[in-house]
């Protein structure tokens, strides 16, 4: 039989602590991005929904994680929201979408607010792609959007990309 001092189990319950730490930390930062877009009344795609190979999303797609674990801690455990659609209220704020660490595709279908600063999406590492649609948004701030997110490929419905216009 193992005899553990307690200086022992201290640190191990300490280590187990830190690692159950992270991912908690990060479960519940997505579900207050995902509570913000859904007071919004837009929607998250997560990312076993994406199929990679086809560039399609299945919205039927299982998640390879017990339902009865996933019932328990919840979604945002298990899996990390790939694409959020804004398409009901007029967007003003989009600090709130900062938490959405994980998010690679964001779609604004709806009138923005003149001042809306887009600075929070410089926040997030895996943003590749931003499309505009009915925002009215000026020629001189797309530009400037695009300037502010070179990683993103942003685009919108009533100004050509920059690599069509000659």
């Amino acid at each position: 039989m193992f005899r553990f001092s307690l200086r022992t189990l201290l640190i191990l319950t300490l280590l187990f602590a830190v690692l159950l730490a992270l991912p908690t930390r990060r479960a519940i930062t997505q579900k207050r991005g995902r509570d913000w877009v859904a007071a919004q009344g837009g929607y998250v795609t997560f990312a076993h929904q994406y199929d990679r190979v086809s560039g399609e999303y299945d919205q039927d797609a299982e998640l390879q994680a017990p339902a009865w674990l996933i019932d328990l801690l919840g979604i945002d455990f298990f899996d990390s929201v790939h694409t959020v659609v804004l398409d009901n209220t007029m967007v003003a704020d989009l600090q709130p979408i900062a938490d959405l660490r994980d998010l690679r595709r964001l779609a604004i279908i709806i009138e923005i607010d003149d001042q809306l600063d887009f600075a929070p999406l410089a926040d997030l590492p895996r943003l590749r792609d931003l499309h505009l649609d009915y925002t009215q948004i000026s020629a001189q701030r797309l530009a400037s959007v695009r300037a502010q997110l070179p990683q993103v490929r942003v685009d919108a419905t009533n100004h050509p990309p920059p690599e069509a216009v000659e």
